[in-house]
């Protein structure tokens, strides 16, 4: 009996231990299968990253990412501006999102307290203008704006080439320059901050209400001036650099200039969210796309230097550029006040 007994036992035993090794099996199995078919299987290796980048800048770095890191579930989010700021503003910790990326230099400032602190990756890397003085976000591309023209179309009119800001109030340029409005363009308030700090504020409000007299149009967007020299309604534009060097290299007869008080722009930041650093996949991401991501949207998209050891080159695109002092310009009330002062 009591041999019967033991070697029941042992039968049970065996039966647990199959058992249970089938289980661990199918759980695999399950992790596997629904990795391949995209399933969600939230891990140690799965990493969700927000993106306010344009599509075409996701997709060449996600396929980057998925090679430099095959054993980790990348996933990549296009989420909208606005919709990003107020997303996280919202969820905070408990958001999917591990990290947000190429979100605009004032709404991620707002979200300090969404952000980790990020003192333990190295900040010396970046250009010093474009790093902030909280810590939660390091820059990840920087968008220069110039004074585009179409000097042909300047010449044929025998009218001088601009060399100057103040040059542009001269009457001989009355209904050719195009300027985004400010309050609705992120472009246009690049161009007043920078005259507010290079001049202070009273001149630089004096100045832009002089040059509304010569402004045909302040369009609603940041590409509406170099559109509008493209149209030939147009022959002078505050425009965006990388917009304005595209249509150059598509044949459209416009030159790019800076006055001296240098080139506006604006930053744009990648972070890690709250309480999502403990995770080694995330900072294996994070420290990739804050470098090696820089690098590659950097020479494919927008070459306005970010990384102090890396220029990267596109046809036509200026070097060297000499920036504006754009200090403040991630200030929210700051920019509040002064576009309440806007007239136009």
């Amino acid at each position: 009996m009591g041999e019967d007994l033991n070697t029941l036992r042992g039968y049970a035993a065996k039966a647990i231990a199959i058992a249970v090794t089938l289980v661990l099996l199918l759980i695999t199995v399950i992790g596997i299968g629904a990795k391949s078919f995209g399933f969600a299987t939230d891990g140690d290796d799965t990493v969700v990253v927000y993106s306010c980048a344009e599509g075409v800048r996701n997709e060449a770095l996600l396929a980057a990412l998925h090679e430099r890191f095959p054993d980790y579930d990348i996933r990549m989010r296009y989420v909208p501006t606005g919709n990003c700021a107020a997303k996280l503003k919202i969820e905070g910790a408990q958001s999917e999102a591990d990290i947000v990326l190429d979100l605009e230099g004032g709404y991620i400032k707002q979200l300090s307290e969404c952000l980790e602190d990020l003192s333990s990756f190295d900040s010396s890397v970046y250009c010093d203008d474009l790093l902030d003085e909280d810590g939660t976000f390091f820059p990840f591309a920087r968008e220069s704006a110039c004074i585009a023209m179409n000097e042909e179309g300047l010449l044929a009119r025998g009218l001088d080439i601009p060399q100057s800001y103040e040059d542009l109030l001269d009457p001989q340029y009355e209904g050719l320059i195009c300027m985004p409005n400010p309050k609705t363009s992120g472009t246009g308030y690049n161009f007043v901050k920078s005259l507010v700090n290079a001049w202070g504020e009273e001149e630089a409000m004096a100045y832009f209400d002089r040059l509304a007299e010569n402004v045909y149009q302040f369009s609603s967007s940041g590409s509406g001036p170099v559109n509008a020299l493209v149209q030939g309604e147009a022959l002078i534009g505050f425009g965006m650099t990388f917009q304005a060097v595209s249509e150059i290299n598509q044949g459209a007869p416009i030159t790019v200039h800076f006055f001296e008080e240098g080139a506006p722009w604006a930053v744009y930041g990648v972070g890690i969210v709250e309480g999502k650093s403990e995770k080694t996949a995330v900072r294996d991401v994070f420290a990739w796309l804050a470098t090696e991501g820089v690098k590659i949207d950097n020479q494919a998209y927008v070459p306005d230097q970010v990384l102090k050891a890396y220029t990267a080159h596109i046809d036509n695109y200026p070097e060297n550029i000499e920036y504006a002092d754009m200090t403040g310009i991630t200030d929210a009330d700051e920019k509040q006040r002064l576009l309440e002062a806007w007239q136009h």
